[in-house]
């Protein structure tokens, strides 16, 4: 495999990469998921049930982004900080795969190196920031976003039970995904993921609603 077929492979297959990951019931539903993430440009909305493993290709799409778009600035954001956790813990594991590392020396001619890898935040050797951003940040709703900027920005479940049982929780949840407007850059992109829980909850703000139900997925 040359440099050239290496972007391409997870530029266009990356389902295929998951199922070396052990991601086996990923489909090629889930692979056109994965590449809208990482090469669509306009803001975007998937709602998708419990199971249709929207996250795990959120997890691969963030990985590819590292690699192939290392000059980008990512911001990721769960409704917890326990939650962004298990996803950053999910993305450092497939940075740390053999398939990745192999793919990493071919397009660049180098080891791949996590230079920071906590649970909030992935940098690796790759990173062409000029400023010295962190590739991949990641927090909960309560977080502070002050300051902050991103090229892409994926929110995935911030709407939970949580805002179909407290109004307030609701609008907490609509205040922070309004704010994401004012931190990505100019030129970027926020798309989210999610299954919605009340008629007022803060998908009624999110533009481009693509829904799959149980029998799109299968």
């Amino acid at each position: 495999m040359n440099r050239e077929d290496a972007v391409k492979f997870l530029l266009t297959k990356p389902y295929k990469l998951g199922h070396a990951l052990g991601f086996t019931k990923l489909t090629e539903l889930h692979n056109e998921w994965i590449i809208d993430m990482v090469r669509g440009k306009e803001d975007k909305t998937l709602q998708a049930h419990r199971g249709s493993y929207k996250t795990t290709c959120v997890s691969i799409a963030l990985a590819i982004i590292i690699i192939l778009l290392p000059s980008k600035t990512v911001m990721f954001m769960r409704k917890t900080d326990a939650d962004v956790k298990e996803i950053i813990t999910q993305v450092k594991k497939i940075l740390d795969s053999q398939y990745i590392r192999y793919l990493v020396s071919v397009i660049y001619g180098c080891d791949l190196k996590i230079v920071t890898g906590t649970q909030t935040q992935i940098n690796t050797n790759l990173n062409r920031q000029s400023k010295g951003a962190t590739q991949l940040s990641a927090m909960g709703t309560n977080g502070s976003l002050t300051g902050k900027h991103f090229d892409f920005i994926f929110t995935d479940d911030i709407v939970n039970v949580e805002d179909r049982v407290s109004r307030a929780e609701r609008e907490h949840t609509k205040l922070v995904y309004q704010e994401l407007q004012n931190i990505r850059n100019r030129g970027g992109r926020i798309y989210n993921t999610g299954t919605p829980w009340h008629k007022e909850d803060c998908f009624t703000l999110m533009p481009n609603i693509h829904r799959f139900d149980c029998y799109d997925t299968q």
